[in-house]
């Protein structure tokens, strides 16, 4: 089964169902949905939807949507955790290149699954050895 790892505006996109989303993206995530492959979801991801929330740039419903998505059972859908795995790869992530940190323990995270990352965010396609599907 596929897998691959989420930046947070491809995930906010697909369950609002905007049009920013790529024809691409929106596959991958559709089949997640369908049961046949895995998102990955970022802490940090989690951690700025909550953030945009409460400043109120996004709908206070999509934390509930995603928290859902996450919860045991739920296969399609994983939380990765920021954790020494990923600390230890986020220096490959220069900060030069890449100067958000949220952005850099993203592509950290996928990094270390071995994963391609869903994202809009053409300074991620820069990092070496890193996949972007966008």
């Amino acid at each position: 089964m596929p897998e691959f790892v989420a930046d947070t505006h491809p995930l906010v996109w697909h369950l609002t169902r905007d049009a920013h989303l790529s024809p691409r993206c929106r596959r991958f995530f559709v089949q997640a949905d369908a049961g046949n492959s895995t998102i990955w979801v970022p802490a940090i991801v989690l951690v700025e939807v909550i953030y945009l929330v409460e400043k109120r740039r996004l709908p206070e419903v999509l934390t509930s949507q995603i928290f859902a998505l996450l919860e045991p059972p739920a296969v399609n859908y994983r939380l990765a955790g920021l954790d020494l795995t990923i600390l230890r790869v986020l220096p490959r992530v220069k900060r030069e290149a890449v100067p958000d940190m949220p952005d850099r323990i993203i592509a950290a995270t996928a990094l270390s699954l071995g994963l391609p990352l869903l994202s809009r965010d053409q300074a991620l396609a820069a990092v070496e050895g890193l996949e972007v599907i966008w």
